[in-house]
């Protein structure tokens, strides 16, 4: 088949605590979906098995009768990235087999499981597809779609990327980590973030797809917020990390010599430097870096 694999969500692939990730603080409650205008909804695209971008599925429009699993929070802080889908795919009527890519099928992105109704943005189809040609093995997906009350029983951020179906979590056995981040900023994504078992890769910066979001209710961008570190000391140093809502991120530890020079570099949740270290540097999740010196 098309398929590299099935999709487990769970544990901590999908959980963590509810941090600035994937928007920070809370802005609201009421379900966007409840708000926006009423647009048409017709048929999602993806470039399908021969990447003809003839796989084409039927979209409905958000109904509040949906209840809770859908009712999207305002969009933080009026950016119009985190504007509430307005279309969905019944995935009770979808073909979990469908191949939309020639790697790639829809159960790997959407489970009904999940959420009746999904949304995943084609292009991010395309960039996983351009991904998986580059690894030139299987890529095994995660975590795709979730609904909203499914996001919030696996711990994910109140603004998660994978509600809003641009968002996958994903590893390779062939490919590190770090590569895999690699191939994905290439592919243009917003943010990644590394985890001690996946890698999440998501284009929030991207146009959303007109397919599922009304493009004119937007309002003005935002500027999000961060990630923190905190280093504890002791013979054994360890990390304090908020921010990350997809599980432990990966840290690698790096012992710097007096001559600059790297004694050694440790993948770990704590470290114990060698006695001849005189700086510790700590990179967190592929891209926060935190160097402190050493006591001599």
């Amino acid at each position: 088949g098309t398929t590299d694999g099935g999709t487990t969500d769970g544990g901590t692939t999908d959980g963590g605590t509810d941090g600035g990730t994937d928007g920070g603080t809370d802005g609201g409650t009421d379900g966007g979906g409840t708000t926006a205008p009423e647009v048409g909804c017709d048929e999602v695209c993806y470039p399908g098995d021969l990447e003809d971008w003839l796989t084409c599925i039927e979209v409905l429009p958000y109904d509040p009768s949906w209840g809770s699993d859908y009712s999207y929070p305002a969009p933080y802080g009026g950016d119009p990235q985190y504007t509430a889908p307005a279309c969905f795919v019944d995935l009770a009527l979808a073909d979990p087999d469908l191949a939309l890519a020639p790697n790639f099928v829809l159960d790997e992105f959407m489970q009904e499981w999940k959420g009746q109704y999904g949304v995943f943005q084609s292009h991010v189809v395309e960039h996983m597809q351009a991904i998986r040609d580059r690894t030139g093995s299987a890529i095994y997906v995660n975590s795709g779609y979730r609904s909203v009350t499914y996001n919030s029983s696996v711990g994910g951020a109140t603004y998660s990327r994978h509600m809003y179906g641009d968002a996958v979590d994903f590893y390779s056995n062939t490919h590190s980590l770090e590569t895999l981040e690699d191939y994905c900023y290439d592919e243009g994504a917003g943010y990644v973030g590394l985890y001690e078992s996946h890698i999440h890769c998501d284009w929030r910066d991207d146009t959303l797809d007109s397919a599922f979001y009304d493009l004119d209710w937007v309002a003005g961008p935002i500027a999000r917020e961060g990630f923190e570190v905190e280093l504890i000391p002791g013979a054994t140093w360890s990390a304090r990390t908020a921010g990350w809502d997809e599980g432990e991120p990966l840290k690698v530890w790096r012992a710097i010599g007096a001559e600059g020079e790297t004694i050694e570099r440790v993948t770990a949740r704590s470290y114990e430097p060698p006695p001849e270290a005189v700086q510790l540097e700590l990179t967190v999740g592929g891209h926060f870096v935190i160097v402190t010196d050493l006591e001599p």
